[in-house]
């Protein structure tokens, strides 16, 4: 975009680092959306679509919130299955200053909103991340607002149908997977309307017509660096300040390691933070777990109860 001012070119700039993702830019007191962007927000959350430069031969959609009201709308579009990143002022606007310097102060995603405008009370909020290594899977469970972690591994030919039956018992918001894990996932969780497509970082905006939301649960495809197991280690035992992994279980279990790591490094890279309260991981076996399926979880309302079921839209 030639033609772009300083800020609209502020706002292509940081675009380009969160592809997939709305951003929610501040300008003054509104956060604003643009370009693809805009057309989606004005469409989910039903608020009126516009345009800078209307009477121009290119005009840029837009729309906006007011930011004392963002919550609610973030929510609304998390809940959706969107990211959303928030974009904020980094200095203050004095006199004289042209273009305040911005910056995305955090990412929020249907696994990582934990803050309470964001959620219902006492409801739990899982992200889930999974590997495939040495033909068996492994899986990883964080509830941010508490800092619970757990792992587990499953092997066998029915590994995939024993994966769905654990996520239906922890009811993630968000699964993370490596894009060889694509074919897979998108054959047990890919939504039927939308072919299978599977929300990713590549050509995310080509699909933004339709929700990303898949059967209430949003999948987020990483790069495949993300899952890297030296890397995982090194980053799982400085996040809880030991030496090794044995400790946790996890000194033979690649594939488990490897999902644990993306997880964590998934919520350090949306919180912008270290979550420094993820202080420990329980590994357990899920050949010492009864998985319940989806009937007997609703009609006993382990996950919710009966009178909340279909509210997760």
């Amino acid at each position: 975009m030639d033609d772009a001012t300083p800020m609209l070119r502020q706002y292509l700039d940081i675009k380009k680092l969160y592809p997939g993702t709305l951003l929610m830019f501040r300008l003054g007191d509104f956060y604003e959306l643009f370009n693809e962007d805009a057309i989606i927000g004005a469409r989910e959350l039903q608020i009126t679509l516009t345009a800078r430069h209307k009477d121009s031969k290119n005009p840029i959609p837009m729309c906006g919130v007011p930011h004392h009201a963002a919550a609610n709308y973030i929510s609304k579009l998390v809940r959706k299955g969107y990211r959303v990143a928030i974009c904020e002022q980094a200095e203050p606007a004095v006199k004289g200053t042209k273009l305040v310097r911005r910056e995305v102060v955090r990412v929020v995603t249907p696994g990582t909103a934990i803050d309470a405008q964001l959620i219902e009370n006492k409801e739990s909020v899982y992200l889930a991340s999974v590997c495939e290594a040495g033909g068996s899977i492994g899986a990883a469970f964080l509830e941010l607002s508490t800092g619970e972690f757990v792992t587990t591994q499953i092997s066998g030919p029915d590994q995939w149908p024993k994966l769905t039956g654990l996520l239906d018992g922890y009811a993630p918001r968000e699964l993370l997977f490596p894009p060889e894990l694509a074919t897979e996932v998108g054959r047990y969780f890919g939504r039927p309307d939308q072919g299978g497509q599977l929300l990713s970082n590549e050509g995310a905006d080509e699909r933004a017509a339709k929700s990303p939301r898949a059967f209430g649960l949003s999948l987020t495809q990483l790069e495949k660096d993300d899952f890297e197991l030296a890397d995982g280690e090194l980053l799982l035992c400085s996040q809880f300040n030991v030496r090794e992994l044995k400790g946790f279980g996890l000194d033979d279990k690649p594939a488990v390691v490897r999902a644990a790591a993306a997880c964590l490094k998934y919520a350090h890279f949306t919180q912008k933070a270290s979550a420094l309260h993820v202080t420990a991981i329980k590994h357990f076996e899920s050949s010492d777990c009864l998985v319940l399926d989806q009937l007997t979880l609703r009609n006993l309302e382990i996950v919710q109860p009966r009178s909340d079921a279909g509210k997760r839209t």
